[in-house]
Order: structure tokens, then C-alpha cells, then sequence
């Protein structure tokens, strides 16, 4: 049986958006998305293309983690804000309609239409930006009175992991503060931040 193939846009860091094929059906979907992405992904609601269909923007959720190159900036008034590694524009439901979910092919010619949007509205990074301080930083509790502030630092794979518990992509040891994410073969320690960090 042919796999169904659907149409989305792809925004590499230094490249033109192009056109890219995903397949449709359940996890082959989402492992397509991944393949692209390097990873697990989080999505951005961009706009809105018409009533319960929206531009969604799928990112690498742990890009800067990772070290991705900066790609391309948001439009203003939010033009300080900087896509990093590989991005997936791609078309789905938004909620609106009830019972409506999932990702909706677009045709070549509006897949066209926008990739000359993005050009215009998305200007490309010089390739030297760097992320801000408060996107490295995570939270466990986020706006509790047990908030606590904490970065993935890189290091040598351990000799002991312990048990695991795998998310997608990713793969984390241990709990707590003591915490190795393991992701494309590369690990990183959880590190708590003792002081409040003050991001910009």
C-alpha cells in the first residue's frame, strides 16, 4: 500500500524555505517531524489561515540545548525573539471546531504563497546570534512557591545511568536534581541554579 504524503514548509538556518513531504499516518507522522527536527518538538500558533485552521511553527524543543544555529527572527513587534535549528511551517486544526484535530495538507501553490511570506517576514540570522539568557533556562513547579530554576550542561556519557524513562526522543536517568537527559547520543546533567536568575 503507497504511503499518503502530505505538504509542509521547511526553514533550515543559512537556506531559502522548501517544500517538504511528511507522511500522514499516526506515528509515522510524528517520527517524520522528528526525523526533520532532530528531536521532540514543540509548536507555535503563527496565524490564522482561516475559521479552525491555523499556520502552526514546529521547533526542536530542546534547539538550544542542543546548540542549533540561529535561523531566522520572528516578525515584528517580536522580532527579538530567534528561531534556532530547523523549523517546519505546516498547516492544522486550532481548537476552534469541535472534533477537528491534527494536520492538514496544503497544496504546492500555498505552500509557495507562503515560503514567499516567510522570506519577507522572517529575516534571516547572520549566523552569529546567540540565544538570550532566560531560553536556556528550565523550571521545575514554574510559578509555585517550589519554582526551581535549572540548565542541561553537556558532559561524558556516565559510567552508571540507573533506571530510565523515555519521552520520544529522549531518554532521562535518574530524578530529581540528579537527572542525566540523554538525546542523540549526547548527554547532559541537570544543573539547579541556587540563585533566582535574572533573565532578559
Amino acid at each position: 500500500m503507497e504511503q499518503q504524503m502530505m505538504h509542509a514548509i521547511l526553514a533550515e538556518p543559512g537556506k531559502d524555505p522548501e517544500i517538504i513531504l511528511l507522511p500522514t499516518e499516526g506515528l509515522q507522522h510524528e517520527e517524520g517531524i522528528r526525523d526533520v527536527l532532530g528531536g521532540n518538538y514543540g509548536a507555535v500558533e503563527f496565524f490564522k489561515i482561516q475559521d479552525g485552521i491555523s499556520l502552526f511553527i514546529l521547533i526542536n524543543d530542546l534547539s538550544i540545548v542542543l546548540g542549533h544555529k540561529p535561523n531566522r527572527r520572528f516578525p515584528a513587534p517580536d522580532e527579538k525573539q530567534i528561531i534556532f535549528g530547523k523549523a517546519i511551517f505546516i498547516a492544522a486544526y486550532n481548537g476552534e471546531i469541535e472534533d477537528k484535530e491534527g494536520t492538514i495538507d496544503m497544496p504546492e501553490n500555498i505552500c509557495n504563497m507562503f515560503i514567499e511570506q516567510i522570506k519577507l517576514n522572517f529575516p534571516m540570522c547572520k549566523g552569529t546570534e546567540k540565544p538570550r539568557k532566560s531560553q536556556t533556562i528550565y523550571y521545575d513547579n514554574k510559578d509555585q512557591e517550589n519554582e526551581r530554576a535549572y540548565i542541561w550542561k553537556e558532559i561524558k556519557k556516565p559510567e552508571q545511568l540507573g533506571e530510565s524513562m523515555s519521552a520520544g526522543r529522549v531518554t532521562f536517568y535518574g530524578q530529581d536534581s540528579q537527572q542525566i537527559m540523554e538525546i542523540n547520543e549526547r548527554f547532559f546533567k541537570k544543573v539547579i541554579l541556587k540563585k533566582q536568575p535574572k533573565t532578559n
